[in-house]
Parts: structure tokens; sequence; C-alpha cells
């Protein structure tokens, strides 16, 4: 089913709290921009966050190494203005956003991590003139790397006030894999496929168990209450997945 048949279904169920079809297609643009020529790993997260109609008014400078990038600003982890007010300069830019949990994991699927110190690339302790530079490199390095990031659900399921319950979630996630984002990753057949969070392996694991047997990974998302040691044992899997 197209991208916009499947978003349309969704709207039948979150109603009033669905986004805009636009801030789906342009999250749907980041994430073609940096889809590798062979996808040989798919990271299979949730979804992003809730991207309304006043947050793609605000400008993504173009960015010299990155030709041909999307222009609008998306609250989702390949728009490198999402939690980057000094690139966007912006007033309207949101006071609090960015995913820097899925900047560890981006990281860690191209770098071998001992602790947590070794994300400082990519946080608030490096320059920011620095730390873009260090995500653009990190995101060429994925895609050259073939390492994709694909979400469940095509339509925030989250931000922006919206509350759904988990009941609504899961129907969200169930009908956006079933009708799109499953076909989208049998598509480029990748090799391995990491899903990102229980929640998301309760929708999808008896479709991967069944296509890609042996060959997916459950790890709990980089928020769930574990000791900083488990937390660290899970970014280490993510470079043995990725790298081996």
């Amino acid at each position: 089913m197209p991208l916009e048949e499947t978003y349309y279904e969704i709207n039948r169920i979150l109603g009033n709290n669905a986004e805009p079809l636009e801030s789906v297609r342009l999250v749907e643009a980041y994430r073609r921009y940096l889809k590798p020529e062979t996808v040989r790993v798919v990271l299979l997260a949730e979804s992003h966050v809730f991207t309304s109609d006043e947050d793609r008014r605000i400008a993504i400078p173009p960015i010299d190494d990155l030709p041909g990038y999307p222009t609008q600003y998306a609250r989702f982890v390949y728009c490198l203005g999402n939690g980057e007010r000094d690139l966007t300069n912006d007033p309207r830019h949101p006071r609090r956003d960015g995913t820097p949990q899925f900047w560890k994991i981006l990281y860690a699927c191209d770098n071998r991590i001992e602790n947590l110190e070794d994300f400082r690339p990519v946080q608030r302790g490096t320059s920011f003139p620095q730390r873009l530079r260090n995500k653009i490199h990190l995101l060429k390095n994925l895609r050259a790397k073939e390492i994709w990031l694909v979400d469940a659900s095509i339509v925030a399921v989250y931000g922006n006030g919206v509350n759904v319950s988990r009941r609504i979630r899961t129907e969200v996630l169930r009908k956006s894999w079933e009708s799109y984002t499953k076909l989208v990753v049998i598509s480029v057949n990748p090799e391995r496929v990491i899903c990102v969070g229980k929640g998301v392996a309760r929708v999808v694991e008896n479709d991967l168990q069944a296509l890609f047997p042996g060959r997916y990974e459950v790890i709990p998302q980089p928020n769930a209450r574990l000791s900083s040691e488990e937390h660290i044992a899970n970014f280490q899997r993510y470079f043995e997945f990725c790298c081996s």
C-alpha cells in the first residue's frame, strides 16, 4: 500500500492525534535520502516524534557535504536540525527537541563503545561546529556501511501532547507495519535486522522470525530501566551485529 493510503488508514485510528501528512512525507524524504544503495542492516525502531506544520516552516540550511539534503525541519534523528538550534538559527526552533538516545544507537553501530564517554563526539560536550561535522560523518559512514534506519510506524505515535493508549499505539504500529513498512523491509532484503525496543518486537517479531530466521536481534530501548553496564553491553551488541 502506498505511503499516503497507509497514512489515511492510520488517520482513522488516531483521529485528531494524527500529525499532518506533509510531515510524514518529509520524514520519508529524510529516510530515503540516507538509504544505502544496498541495505545490509535495517535498524527497525518505533516512530519519529510528532512534527507539526509550524515545525516544517523551520529551514535547514544547505549542507555542502550532503547535497540535495531536505531543507525543512523534522523531529527525526536523520534531520540534523533536530536538537541543533545553532544549525537552524530560527526563533521558532522548539525549546526542547532532539533524540540523543538515537544518536547513541547510530554511533554505536559504527564505533565500539567501552563507556558512556565514548559518545562525546555527538553530544553536547563537543562544540557545535565539530559536533555537526561528526554527525554528518556518522550519517555518511552508516550509509556507506549499508545501515539504514526504518520506523515501524510511518506516523508519529508520541510528541506534541499526543498521549495515546498502549492499545492504540500497538494498533497503529501493526497497521503501518502490515500495510507499508514490512514491504519496505522485504524489498531491500537486508542480511540482518535489529529491532529497537521490545514494544516494536511485540508487533513485528513473528514476521521477523518468518522472514529473517536467525538474522534478527531485539535490543531494548536506550531509555530502558537497565544498569549502565547493561546499556553498554547493548551498545556493543549494535556494533557486533552491524560490523561482524
